[in-house]
């Protein structure tokens, strides 16, 4: 329990460094904007590790519900003038807790990864390196469809009466229609989106502070945008750069509840779905008394570059602050390895992280 408390206020303080650690601007620099552009290379090849955390704090003890680390490549395989072709390839993956057969998540999320582990996503970005298409979309699709047939055979092995509670053939139809389409296959690499999702962006250097209501409800955002320091010189170059954002908006009980309680009974049954309305009132009524004001949903993100623009890191974090507990999910990627213009295969060591 320490080791999550202690982790969460870890990634707080580096969040707070890597803001400090925005210059907001150098002296031989004219310009005031930045550009996220990607300068690449064909056989360019970046390695990254992806820690995804999701954990609840209730009355001040944290509980961690589900973790795990993935490492991947991202290989471009051919550039043009009007972009990039590039391959996701995946290399390896680690659950928190692995060994505990009782933890539900890390048990369907080992199921489902058995069967997609291996699938490499190939994708096309347009000349300033931002994701345009997932061009083997059809063939991720596939695959997943006998992932989640593989995870249904599981859950309903180890759980007899759920299919009672959960019909199968509903679940894994509203499971597989989220990859019915390649807008929905790309939603699911949500790896691409935080790496290369700012690409063809232009922003202001220094400090900004917006209110919002463009999402439907208000919203508070800060943003720092500048140039990063030196801190390492075999990793680190003048000139690369990053931009940090803070957000927190409000919004009313009732959506939320809607949002989850809506997602959670499109998969149960008639009955035990007569049972989670009287449910979601009661809980409902309970909320607004507490918040009549709303729910504070607080995000945190940093975007941080190289100078060519390859990405360096990324850290999203979200909390819903529900007063006596909060919900927090967080995501981390941090570059493992770079050979730029040399491709290495993903059988090579990538623990050092010299050009």
């Amino acid at each position: 329990m320490r080791t999550i408390c202690l982790l969460a206020c870890l990634i707080g303080m580096a969040m707070s460094a890597w803001s400090q650690n925005l210059v907001l601007g150098q002296e031989e620099e004219a310009d005031d904007a930045i550009a996220v552009v990607g300068y690449f290379c064909k056989n360019d090849t970046m390695t990254y590790t992806r820690t995804t955390s999701k954990y609840k704090i209730v009355e001040g003890d944290t509980t961690m519900t589900n973790s795990f680390q993935e490492e991947f490549m991202i290989v471009v395989t051919d550039s043009t003038s009007k972009g990039y072709k590039m391959k996701l390839i995946p290399l390896d993956v680690h659950f928190n807790g692995a060994d505990d057969d009782e933890d539900e998540d890390n048990f369907l999320l080992k199921s489902l990864n058995q069967a997609l582990g291996k699938i490499v996503c190939e994708f096309t970005t347009d000349e300033l390196g931002k994701v345009q298409r997932i061009d083997n979309w059809r063939a991720i699709r596939d695959e997943v469809k006998k992932g989640i047939k593989l995870m249904c055979d599981t859950l309903y092995a180890a759980e007899p009466g759920m299919d009672s509670i959960m019909p199968r053939k509903q679940l894994e139809k509203i499971l597989q229609l989220r990859f019915s389409t390649e807008e929905g296959v790309r939603e699911s690499y949500e790896e691409l989106e935080e790496l290369f999702g700012l690409h063809g962006s232009t922003f202001d250097i220094g400090d900004q502070d917006k209110d919002t209501d463009e999402d439907g409800y208000p919203t508070h955002i800060r943003a720092r945008i500048g140039y990063t320091t030196v801190e390492h010189e075999e990793d680190d170059f003048e000139g690369d750069y990053a931009i940090s954002t803070q957000s927190t908006m409000t919004m009313p009980v009732e959506d939320l509840m809607d949002i989850g309680f809506g997602a959670v009974s499109l998969m149960l049954s008639d009955m035990v779905n007569d049972s989670l309305d009287v449910v979601r009132d009661q809980v409902l009524d309970s909320l607004k008394t507490a918040m009549p004001q709303g729910i504070e949903i607080k995000e945190s993100a940093y975007f941080g570059y190289f100078l060519n623009g390859w990405p360096k890191e990324h850290y999203y974090e979200k909390t819903i602050d529900m007063v006596a507990a909060k919900s927090v999910e967080s995501t981390y990627i941090e570059w493992v390895s770079r050979n730029w213009n040399i491709y290495i295969s993903d059988d090579k060591s990538t623990e050092n992280k010299d050009i």
